[in-house]
């Protein structure tokens, strides 16, 4: 059985306790015996159990003290898991379990931080697969597609690096505490080959950053007056008639290939850091 303890609303804790929703997204994990797996954010170990039944080479990071010491104590006897007691945000997942390129991150992750961990789990080099049950607005953000309203800066910023996915959605009763939203779980494949350098990456999430926080202006506009930008007018004409854009296009009219385009042919090689 697993234990009863009161979620902590500083950790963003609301555990996932639909037993056919947990089967689903542990399911969703496509690794087979002996492949490794990093999972975020355990909690009670909603998946962990179906995961280490399954069994993955699993590494589970948890940050609060009294569920990484439950889980480690549950999970003695498991030779295959193991239990790191820390903040996924401070660590390297790439260190964590070995074999990164073979990994599978999985894990139910606190809305608070959810943008933040997409991006730590996106830099090179790349895990195999992503996981993640995140908030629905999030979900709906990451899968937009190009002219609609919710597409944007995340949009972009993980179809440089992946491709997502939606798996299903999870209501809120799934949850307890039961939370305001519900979420949907999501899969995010990184691009193999990667499409981008880190150093092209960095320039095109400066030209996205800048774009999107001034995404109601032209983009003719944008190059030329943001302060991040500032890119000389005769070039901005050039570029543009070369990629076929128009000026007056607005940034969520740019799919991510047009991104990587204009970042590549405006922006100096040694950019702004973002």
């Amino acid at each position: 059985m697993q234990p009863r303890r009161r979620p902590k609303r500083s950790l963003g804790q609301n555990f996932l306790v639909d037993p056919n929703l947990q089967r689903k997204i542990a399911g969703a994990v496509r690794a087979e015996e002996g492949d490794p797996v990093l999972e975020i954010g355990p909690g009670r170990g909603a998946l962990t159990a179906h995961l280490v039944d399954r069994g993955v080479r699993l590494t589970a990071v948890e940050l609060d003290d009294e569920l990484a010491a439950e889980l480690a104590s549950r999970c003695e006897d498991e030779p295959r898991v193991r239990v790191v007691h820390g903040d996924i945000l401070s660590l390297d997942p790439a260190t964590l379990g070995g074999e990164w390129a073979r990994t599978t991150v999985v894990g139910n992750i606190p809305y608070n931080i959810t943008t933040p961990i997409i991006f730590r789990l996106l830099r090179l080099p790349y895990p195999r697969d992503i996981v993640l049950t995140v908030q629905a607005e999030v979900a709906g953000r990451i899968l937009a597609a190009p002219g609609t309203r919710t597409y944007g800066a995340l949009t972009v910023g993980v179809g440089l690096h992946a491709r997502p996915a939606r798996i299903c959605k999870v209501p809120r009763s799934a949850f307890r505490p039961v939370p305001r939203v519900d979420s949907v779980a999501v899969r995010i494949t990184p691009r193999s080959p990667p499409r981008l350098t880190c150093t092209a990456a960095t320039r095109v999430r400066t030209l996205t950053r800048a774009a999107f926080m001034w995404r109601r202006k032209q983009l003719g506009t944008i190059l030329a007056r943001h302060p991040d930008l500032r890119c000389p007018r005769d070039r901005i004409e050039s570029v543009l008639a070369d990629l076929g854009l128009s000026p007056t296009l607005r940034p969520e009219r740019l799919s991510p290939e047009d991104f990587i385009k204009l970042a590549a042919a405006l922006l100096p090689k040694d950019g702004p850091a973002p």
